[in-house]
This record gives C-alpha cells, structure tokens and sequence, in this order.
C-alpha cells in the first residue's frame, strides 16, 4: 500500500474488520444503515462534554450510557477509515468542477468566511456546517489535517480516555492536564463526522466506490481480537494502574 506520508506509523486497527480494511467504504454505509449524522453530532458533543467538564454537568444529562460506547467505537472507526484512505494513493474522494456535489459559493480556507445560509439552502451538504468548500471538493484535505494533529495511535488512545471518563464521576478535567485538547479534537472530529456524510453522497450513493483498495494492497499490523467489552476493561485495568 503507497503512503502519501513517508514515516507514518502502520497502526493497529481496533475495531476494522478484514473486509473493512480492504474496502473502506463498507464503515461508511453500515454507519448510514443503523444511525442519524445529525444524532450523531449531539452524541458526539454529549460524549467530549461528559468527560471534559466539571462533575455536575453529567448529574443533569440523562443518556444512555451504552450510547457513549457506541458513539466512541463509530468515530474510531471513522478515523481508521481515514487513515486508509488518506494513505493509498488508489484512492480518490476528488469532487471535480462540474460534479453536481461540488461546492463553490459557501466557505473558504483562504477567507475563513462561512456563507451559511447558501449552505443550508444545499438539500444535499446541507449537514456540512463546518466543512469549508474546498474540504468538501476533497475530503483529504482533512484527512490529513487530522493525522498531522496527532497519529491515528494518539487518536485511539485520547478516544479510549474521553469514553472512561465520560462513564465516570469524575471527568477528565479534574484529574488530568489534557482539557486545553478538547475543542480542537472535537473540531476536528466533527468535520470528520461531515467528510463521512460527503463520501456517503460522492462513493455510495454514486455507486462508485467497490473495491476502493486493488486486491494485492497488503495492510500489516490487523488486529481481530480487539472488541468492546475487551476495550472498556483493558481501558479500566490501564487508568486503575496509572492511579496506583
């Protein structure tokens, strides 16, 4: 597998199974079968905010806890998925002029200037509020801003501790030094969220994206043995360990 990025670690992939990991955009539609992008969204904040604020916050949410596992297992999974994608060059997510989902009118990186309400008016990237035009055009853009933020290994690790502190009474924010983290991770987590909603439109509903990876692409390092309950207690035992 061609890498656009030379160093770049070959990490372990947690919950991607083989047939996820050879075709990328099967996260992308199972996710679209079972959940609403903009619940998702609120979940999403619901998850951050649980572990990053002060102890009060959570005693006046209700929620389900199960939901916040739920939640941290599909965002994950949205950034292995990037990671694949960003680092094979077979892969193209290019919306080209022409193209009825390419953006021109709304945001760009140049002027930082959103024109919100032509976006809304989009039936289509209507969901896109915080996805600038030429992100939409090429969601790699963003891709790549994210893994130059922090590798895919720092994202799985940081994701491990929002979910433990957001089941516990105690947030993040009260024990550790890392709070400053949390409004750019869900910044760009959120335009994560929306670039998964972009290669829904562009690559599924198109029907243009089987067999996105060539057969012979070889993809080292999986990890088959890596579920949830194993995840929840593996993150417990680790954090009980380092309160020791």
């Amino acid at each position: 597998m061609k890498k656009r990025h030379e160093g770049l670690e070959n990490p372990t992939f947690r919950y991607l199974g083989k047939e996820e990991i050879e075709n990328p955009l099967l996260v992308v539609e199972e996710f679209f079968d079972v959940t609403d992008l903009e619940l998702f969204r609120q979940e999403l904040r619901l998850l951050l905010t649980l572990s990053f604020t002060n102890s009060d916050y959570g005693k006046e949410k209700v929620y389900d806890r199960s939901r916040l596992m739920c939640v941290h297992q599909h965002i994950t999974r949205f950034l292995e998925m990037a990671w694949l994608m960003l680092n094979n060059e077979f892969v193209e997510l290019y919306i080209v002029e022409g193209d009825p989902l390419f953006q021109s009118r709304g945001m760009w990186r140049e002027t930082s200037f959103i024109e919100l309400r032509k976006r809304l008016s989009n039936d289509v990237m209507k969901s896109c509020r915080v996805l600038e035009d030429q992100e939409i055009n090429n969601v790699k853009l963003v891709f790549d801003d994210i893994f130059q933020y922090q590798s895919l290994t720092e994202w799985q690790d940081e994701l491990d501790l929002i979910l433990f502190y957001s089941v516990r009474s105690t947030p993040m924010s009260e024990e550790r030094d890392n709070g400053h983290l949390s409004f750019p991770m869900y910044e760009l987590l959120e335009k994560l969220l929306e670039c998964i909603h972009v290669v829904h439109e562009f690559k599924i509903k198109g029907d243009e994206g089987w067999n996105v990876l060539p057969f012979e692409a070889e993809i080292k390092n999986k990890d088959y043995s890596y579920f949830p309950a194993e995840l929840i207690m593996s993150i417990y035992h680790r954090m009980m360990s380092m309160e020791n």
